[in-house]
This record gives C-alpha cells, structure tokens and sequence, in this order.
C-alpha cells in the first residue's frame, strides 16, 4: 500500500469506556477524516460503527471480558495490605487478534489494552511497527497504572508497595517479566499525551531505550467550544445565579486518586473564610439525582454524561473546572474544559501543568494541598466578570490541543515508522 494511503489498525480495550479509549477513538475518527485508512480493533464493541471491528472469538462478549478480569484480579487477594490503587494483572486474556486484518496493516497503534484484553506475549503475533500511546503507566509497570511515590518501574519492580509486598519475588516482578518476554524484539516507538509520563517512559526499565515522542491529547473544537453560558445552565437546569463549580471524572467520587476528598476539604475551607455563593456540580460517577451538600454549599449529581455536546454544555456552564487529581497524565476533563473557555483550578500533578498556565487561565495548587486549592478557587472566581481567563483558556487550547494538528503530528510519525520499517 502506498505510503499516502497508510493504513493503522488500533488496538484497545474498548472503543468508549473511560477517557483512555475516548481519546483513541477521537485519534481514529480524526485518521479516518484526513483520508487514512484506520480500523479501531477493539475488544468490548459498543459504538454501530462498521471501522470498529471486535478482536475476540464470536459470542463472546462483554460477561466475558469481565470474567477474564476477575480472574486476574483473584491473583491479588494473596496481598491482603495492598493499597486500593488500580492493579492490573495479566495472566490471562480474553482477547484474539485478527491476523488477517493486522497483515493490512501498515503500522500498528496500541492504547488502552489493560483490564484482560491482552497480554504481552499476544504482541509478538503482530509482526507490524507498532506505536503505544500512553495512558497510564501500565505497559511499563508490573501492573499498577499510576506509580504514586514508587520508582520501582525504574528496575524491573518487585516489592511493590501497592501490593504491600515485601518481596522481590511477587506479582510486579512476575508482570516485568512476561513484558520483557512479549516486547522482545519488536519495532516499537512510545508516544507521550505529557511531559510527566514521557519522563516516567524514558527513566523506566522497559521503555527507558525506546525512542519517546511526546504528542499531545487532542481536543475537538468543532465540539468543545465557547457556548453562552446562561443558555448552557439552562439546558441542564441548573442555578442562573451564583458560581457553579464543575467536577468530574471516571469515578469522580469513589476514586481516591481523583481528590474529592481534598475537593471536599477546599470547599469547607471556603465556606468558612469567605461569603462565596456557589453550588458543586458533578459527573462521571453514578450518583445522578442525589442532592447533597458540602458545609453550606449545595451540590448537583448529573452522573455520567456520554454526549459530548452536554459535557461542552456543563464546562460552559461552570466559573471553574476543579481538577483535584493527585496523579493524572493528562485528563481529558482539563483540556475539554479550557476548549469551552472554562478556567481550572487544580493540583500541579502528573501532565496538568502542560494544560495550565498558572494564573493566566487556572491556577495550580501544590499536590495535595486542599487550602491552597481554596485559595486558586476564590482567585478565579474573583475574576469572573473580566472574562479575561476564559478567553485566554480558549486560545490556549486551541494553540495546544487542537485536534487536528494533534492528528496530524501522529500521521507524520505513522508515516515516518512505516517508511523507516519498508526501507
């Protein structure tokens, strides 16, 4: 196939379940509209989209793909001090590759492949160039997705104090292992969505030789823009008056790692030093139509919101986006945000940085820090009516984070790849 018609086959878990596979879907659409050929193989199929093609045996499905992952997870109950961190084990998969459909293939994109899919060895079948996008650290880790203040993926892991191990020998050490079996000898180059993680790939044990390029998350503009706010808060019927702060994750408000303890902390802090009249509003958890307030703050549950017109509804709604997130690479909900003029206030964690400009569209607080947080919060919302940070938070995004151009540096690196691999 000739070069200016490349083809890339993309393999992940999912073609929309969490923001890992959001964002390789948005990648794929975004190939197919600049003419490529790009088929998202993936192994829980849920969109009606012919480019998107199951990569596992007939009948199987998503009971299947659940079944697989608790059976690697039964690997982790032998650890009974471990840390309620994300853990990802892979000693069996529910996933087939497509050979066939692989062999057209020009070069290969991996994403998001956790959770039982596949495994590392399934790899060697690929017989492609191959380019991993990182959306977590797990394809260099012995299986955690987020290493918090460990450096253990640094040298071959092994007493993992995720697990709570003690020895050398345990389930991180066994997960390096089966990756250095599966990745040996293939043409792989590693892409970075931030500086954070590129850092992390290149100090690792894994990766640490491989070629890193770091590429940026891309953002829809044609979707996430600037709309009018009072007819946004109307559409979701919510307050016209008073300050309206958004949040919102995968597990918003059960996940330790995205800081709605620390949210909760900062608004209390609010509440008791200043005269603020503002109302949370949630989403990406299930606890839609459940009103709840924090101190004298009420706070709206919208629950999950697939459709991205009303996510781009709710940030243009919202005075602020707060990012809590204690680690992160770089959080769709962040660039999403600064797309529709939303300023953001958050911790200076993982790839937020490479999204924020201190003081300019959001404000950073020290990781962890709930009072300086408060304190980002009141200085946004003090400058509110200038409207001076929404406009430089849109302008930002689309000098950074535009969709298109994103695209457009992975076709380059798709292109060089398949060039370098032919010659």
């Amino acid at each position: 196939m000739a070069l200016d018609r490349l083809c890339v086959v993309h393999l992940a878990q999912s073609d929309s379940e969490g923001g890992a596979n959001k964002a390789a879907f948005r990648l794929h659409g975004n190939l197919r509209r600049a003419g490529m050929e790009s088929i998202f193989h993936c192994g829980r199929k849920h969109l009606d989209d012919a480019s998107v093609v199951p990569a596992h045996l007939p009948g199987v499905g998503d009971f299947v793909s659940d079944v697989v992952a608790y059976l690697n997870a039964s690997g982790l109950r032998q650890y009974q001090k471990r840390s309620g961190t994300p853990f990802s084990p892979m000693r069996f998969s529910y996933g087939r590759l497509d050979l066939r459909l692989l062999s057209r293939a020009d070069v290969v994109c991996l994403h998001w492949i956790a959770g039982g899919f596949l495994r590392a060895r399934q790899l060697q079948a690929v017989k492609k160039p191959m380019v991993w996008r990182l959306s977590d650290i797990w394809p260099f880790s012995g299986g955690c997705h987020y290493p918090g203040t460990c450096v253990g993926f640094e040298r071959a892991c092994g007493s993992c104090p995720q697990l709570g191990s003690k020895s050398d020998e345990d389930i991180s050490r066994s997960g390096i292992l089966s990756r250095e079996v599966g990745f040996r000898n293939l043409d792989l180059t590693v892409v970075a969505p931030s500086r954070w993680i590129a850092d992390l790939a290149r100090r690792s044990h894994l990766f640490g030789k491989l070629r890193v390029e770091h590429i940026p998350t891309g953002v829809d503009l044609n979707v996430f823009y600037p709309r009018d706010r009072s007819a946004a808060r109307a559409q979701l019927d919510l307050p016209a008056d008073g300050h309206l702060l958004a949040f919102g994750a995968l597990g918003a408000t059960t996940d330790p790692r995205k800081g709605y303890a620390q949210l909760r902390a900062a608004l209390e802090r609010l509440a008791a030093t200043s005269d603020l009249q503002l109302t949370l509003v949630t989403f990406g958890s299930g606890d839609a139509n459940r009103s709840v307030q924090i101190s004298r703050f009420p706070v709206r549950h919208l629950g999950q919101i697939d459709d991205q017109v009303s996510l781009a509804n709710v940030y243009s709604a919202a005075d602020v986006l707060v990012a809590p997130f204690l680690e992160d690479n770089l959080p769709n909900v962040v660039l999403e945000a600064i797309a529709c003029g939303t300023p953001v206030a958050g911790f200076a964690a993982g790839g937020i940085p490479d999204a924020v400009e201190h003081e300019s569209h959001g404000y950073l607080a020290p990781i962890g820090a709930s009072e300086e947080l408060a304190r980002g919060i009141a200085y946004i919302l003090d400058r509110a009516n200038d409207g001076k940070m929404r406009v430089n938070a849109g302008a930002y995004a689309r000098r950074n984070f535009d969709l298109l151009k994103c695209g457009e540096r992975y076709i380059e690196l798709f292109r060089e790849v398949a060039a370098r691999t032919r010659a």
